[in-house]
């Protein structure tokens, strides 16, 4: 009986509530929405920090990833190697390159492309007119691709700007098919001649950033000269290399170059550029809070290895 008063008092209490004017009676929490925590995977590159060959391999504790100022879990790390080093290449070549030892480098480049395992997919492509023309499509065929391989047409103002390329790259790439990790090789002078302020903030390099982070590409680049007179002073080729360099940092390549010259020879580059790619891992991390694109910084205390990776991702 004292059971069943109380009930009524309680509904009575809510009719009254209900009827002041400005007071509502409590309403039942709406059911949590049904998230899905979605994990963040990139690729770092394990180097020597002494110079010398890799001592060993790293294992989920050996990395550590700071997502700006707040830690992020490491939840997976695994070496692409073996059934996990499938990988697609792509080499975008700039139409405009008039380097006056491309005659030894295209070779250089051949022979560099046909010694890649057999898990690596090889498409070549052209900058022209600030797009990529696709030369050769994705095959697994090095031959196939070796062959597609020819001296850029070095005219002056045929590709107005590598980060438009390299952007129409990254938003159509030329493949569908799932892969553990894409790459980007470009040999250019790196001029954007839409932006050649000395101003380094170039929307045009930072929107080509934000492309290539989304759809999951690492950017490495070779300097070679362009045609005309873009680029011949010293000042324009340190804003044109600098530009080089955030691009392949912020996307966990590199970029190399000899002082303000072309290389006698690219296959010292192309050597270290191997050497990165067969020292590979993905790391996931859990998901972050903050959406698009967000700073990172990976380090390990492993000794003898240090850990080179993007300074951004992209959160979808």
């Amino acid at each position: 009986m004292k059971i069943r008063r109380a009930v009524m008092t309680g509904m009575i209490a809510v009719v009254f509530a209900a009827a002041i004017p400005g007071v509502s009676a409590p309403l039942p929490k709406a059911p949590l929405p049904n998230t899905t925590v979605v994990p963040i995977q990139l690729v770092i590159t394990v180097r020597s920090a002494l110079g010398s060959s890799l001592p060993g391999s790293l294992v989920k504790g050996d990395v550590t990833v700071q997502q700006g100022n707040t830690p992020a879990a490491v939840v997976g790390l695994q070496r692409l190697v073996g059934g996990l080093a499938d990988m697609q290449l792509f080499v975008l070549l700039d139409d405009s390159t008039r380097s006056s030892s491309l005659g030894t480098q295209i070779p250089e480049l051949k022979t560099f492309l046909a010694s890649l395992p057999a898990t690596t997919q090889i498409a070549v492509g052209y900058m022209q007119n600030g797009t990529f023309a696709l030369a050769q499509a994705f095959t697994a065929d090095h031959q196939k691709a070796v062959g597609a391989l020819r001296l850029p047409e070095a005219l002056p103002g045929e590709n107005g700007s590598p980060y438009f390329a390299l952007s129409d790259l990254a938003k159509h790439w030329p493949s569908k098919q799932s892969t553990g990790r894409r790459v980007v090789l470009m040999l250019t002078d790196g001029v954007d001649r839409y932006y050649g302020t000395a101003d380094m903030d170039d929307p045009y390099v930072d929107a080509a950033i934000h492309d290539t982070l989304k759809e999951g590409v690492m950017v490495y680049s070779i300097y070679l000269r362009g045609a005309g007179h873009y680029g011949r002073s010293d000042w324009e080729t340190t804003i044109a290399q600098s530009r080089l360099i955030d691009v392949s940092e912020e996307t966990g390549g590199f970029a190399y170059f000899l002082g303000f010259t072309d290389p006698v020879t690219i296959s010292p580059f192309l050597n270290d550029f191997q050497d990165r790619l067969a020292n590979q891992y993905q790391v996931t991390i859990a998901a972050l809070n903050k959406k698009g694109v967000q700073p990172v910084k990976l380090r390990t205390e492993a000794h003898g290895l240090k850990v080179q990776s993007p300074t951004h991702i992209y959160v979808p």
